[in-house]
């Protein structure tokens, strides 16, 4: 397949060099990323007064996060096998309503879980009450 030349008028043609520190470099290159677009596309977006959006990510390095998000992947797998068994029009037997029962109970345990870090991460001891 034959790919079309860019019309003359639309070719980037023109060069701007600035220079800037390392640090400086790092954050329009991080922000770049950020924005999912090139290096130069970023920078001739802010140019040309078209605020480009930068997307933030939170990450966490907390074994014990990554641990509920490893546990609550495990869960769905479970309720999703278990609504396929429904959908097939299977039977809702004694075994998987307790399959049921110990899946909402591992969700409850991991909420409180969270709920216990939220606390520490917001500064508050687990023994404050709200009464």
């Amino acid at each position: 397949m034959h790919t079309q030349k860019k019309d003359r008028d639309l070719a980037k043609t023109k060069r701007v060099t600035v220079r800037l520190t390392e640090a400086q470099y790092e954050v329009l290159e991080t922000d770049a990323q950020r924005s999912g677009r090139s290096l130069a596309g970023y920078i001739r977006s802010a140019l040309l007064g078209k605020t480009p959006a930068v997307k933030y990510e939170i990450v966490y390095n907390s074994p014990k996060i990554l641990k509920i998000f490893s546990d609550l992947g495990h869960i769905s797998g479970n309720l999703n096998q278990i609504a396929r068994h429904l959908n097939q029009g299977d039977a809702f037997t004694r075994e998987l309503k307790q399959e049921v029962s110990g899946c909402i109970s591992q969700i409850l345990h991991i909420r409180d879980n969270v709920q216990e870090m939220v606390g520490e991460y917001r500064g508050h001891s687990e023994t404050h009450s709200d009464s």
